[in-house]
């Protein structure tokens, strides 16, 4: 195509009555129409006083490329919403594969903004229904937006102020969307909320000729609510992270406290067997009754110290596990949540230990008075 386009800039061009008309020396012509051939021309061809004739019906041609105006070319676009793969302006001796022409770029530039607005939408798009729909929820509820790429003239395109940095935020709009990772929705509705914003402050008959000059806000909207979205999902995810341990540390607590429970129950069954042994039992038996309330009584001791130390393994681990929350600046909702649940759990722990205590001091009771009711039995006071 660059090769034709060259022979071309270097003669007279024409349209004129449906046929594409060349003026250039023979032997130009010849190539001329060698490479014609080689880009799907098909049709006859007239030579007459150095002027190659050829048609532009569509019959003629694989895939007709030639267009009188960058106008013409332009509604293409606007048609298609891509460049044609091959095209060339015989009013302004441009083609395809000058893609830094001022006029080619800004159609490509918004090119890539109709495929970023399409990426993003909720429907629209199709011949049949060309206007983008956008249905965006915020604070106040969800909003609906529309957007028609096909409300921008050439003449308004032309008047456009592109610069490199414009196409580089619109690239790095574009990449952020197309990544396809498992972050890919967040991305896609932190920019729908960030284009809804942009939307919300112009009133412009034309909002995508008006989105045509925004990129740079778009792009700056984009991270900060990005970055906000991030800070909150840490957030979110430490808070879960705090009820998760927090949930993990009371299910063991209360595994000990009814491992506990367990063995208080049996302290009271241990005096009902022995007023019940009493009545009948000699000397020998009731020194047996005795020395098993004093066996359940040190059982008892034992295992509620093992369930105390337990207790204060479980403490230090608490404070360790939960302190690393406390210090995390400007996090105060991650603190507040992490001394909350460390002084519950805590608090919880204290308790416990306290039944411990008490437990221990009923079985000591139980073993006391369990003596003292053996020694008053009539076969003690016989012997």
């Amino acid at each position: 195509m660059k090769i034709l386009a060259e022979l071309l800039k270097q003669s007279s061009c024409r349209i004129d009555d449906g046929n594409l008309e060349v003026t250039s020396t023979q032997i130009k012509l010849i190539d001329i129409h060698q490479h014609l051939a080689g880009l799907g021309y098909t049709g006859d061809y007239f030579v007459s006083n150095q002027t190659l004739s050829i048609s532009l019906a569509t019959s003629s041609w694989s895939a007709t490329f030639f267009l009188r105006s960058e106008a013409e070319l332009w509604q293409k676009v606007v048609q298609r919403k891509a460049l044609p793969e091959r095209f060339y302006v015989i009013e302004r001796n441009i083609h395809s594969e000058e893609l830094s022409e001022r006029t080619i770029s800004l159609m490509q530039f918004y090119v890539q903004w109709v495929s970023l607005l399409i990426k993003i939408k909720d429907h629209g798009g199709s011949t049949s229904d060309p206007v983008l729909a956008f249905y965006i929820s915020s604070d106040k509820g969800a909003k609906k937006y529309e957007i028609d790429y096909r409300k921008v003239e050439f003449a308004d395109i032309t008047k456009l102020g592109i610069e490199p940095e414009d196409t580089a935020n619109l690239k790095y709009l574009l990449d952020i969307v197309s990544l396809g990772d498992a972050h890919e929705k967040e991305r896609r509705e932190v920019l729908r909320s960030s284009l809804a914003e942009l939307l919300d402050g112009t009133d412009s008959t034309s909002p995508m000729l008006w989105l045509l000059q925004q990129s740079k806000r778009l792009k700056k909207n984009f991270q900060e609510n990005h970055d906000v979205y991030l800070h909150k999902f840490s957030v979110n995810k430490l808070l879960s992270e705090i009820e998760e341990k927090s949930t993990d540390y009371i299910s063991k607590i209360n595994e000990s406290i009814s491992s506990s429970q367990s063995k208080a129950f049996a302290i009271p069954g241990a005096l009902i067997a022995v007023a019940a042994l009493v009545k009948n039992a000699d000397f020998v038996s009731l020194l047996f009754v005795c020395a098993g309330l004093l066996s359940v009584t040190i059982l008892t001791f034992v295992a509620n110290t093992i369930h105390s130390e337990a207790y204060d393994a479980l403490k230090d681990q608490i404070t360790r596990s939960l302190t690393r929350y406390e210090v995390m600046k400007n996090e105060d909702a991650v603190r507040v949540s992490a001394i909350g649940a460390k002084e519950k759990l805590l608090g919880l722990i204290e308790k416990a230990k306290k039944r411990l205590a008490l437990i221990n001091s009923l079985s000591v009771t139980i073993f006391i008075m369990g003596v003292f009711y053996t020694l008053l039995s009539p076969s003690v006071l016989g012997h």
